[in-house]
């Protein structure tokens, strides 16, 4: 699995500045990366942290200079629908229905552009999550650390994928149609 959601901050650091097209970049995610999915019903408030491990590896990314950025090729970060926990039982359940795991085992993020602004940079990603395919901005910022931490909050719309929220109770339970994607890289990059 290609997990590079989100080290667009450290390629702003990285990336050397000339005009070559097709650069590359070697990328390390390190041991500790992580992701994990929030959303509200009208009664409470639920994480759903992704439980397979986000494996130390290496590749190579393959970048070309494009308007004050960089357009980004094979970052991608494919994630297993199924291997989410929430919790219990019966809210994995429902959210593995909600996102259709049976149809589509997996999630697609890809890192299609990115750009710096003034306190962070700008990503535009693709995400495909059951079969419906959005292109998002999204930002991302860099830890005060000495090692490279890039931490990034994407804002979805589940009704923007064509799924329907889950009630319960006979409708006297909701979620919200808002969630939020958080994912937590420790990279490491050289030239």
């Amino acid at each position: 699995m290609r997990i590079v959601y989100v080290l667009l901050v450290s390629l702003l650091s990285a990336f050397p500045n000339h005009d070559d097209v097709n650069d590359k970049i070697e990328v390390r995610i390190k041991e500790g990366s992580h992701l994990y999915i929030k959303g509200t019903s009208n009664v409470n408030t639920f994480t759903c942290n992704y439980i397979k491990p986000i494996k130390p590896q290496r590749f190579t990314l393959f970048y070309e200079d494009y308007k004050n950025g960089w357009l980004l090729n094979d970052a991608d970060l494919f994630l297993e629908s199924a291997s989410f926990d929430c919790g219990g039982r019966r809210i994995n359940k429902d959210f593995e229905e909600l996102i259709q795991t049976s149809e589509f085992p997996t999630i697609h993020i890809e890192v299609k552009e990115i750009k710096a602004l003034e306190s962070c940079l700008q990503a535009i990603i693709q995400i495909t999550i059951a079969g419906k395919t959005k292109h998002l901005p999204v930002q991302v910022a860099l830890g005060d650390h000495d090692e490279k931490i890039y931490t990034s909050v994407l804002q979805l719309n589940i009704n923007d994928f064509n799924l329907e929220t889950p009630t319960k109770m006979m409708g006297l339970i909701k979620v919200h149609e808002e969630i939020s994607i958080h994912v937590h890289l420790r990279l490491g990059l050289s030239v």
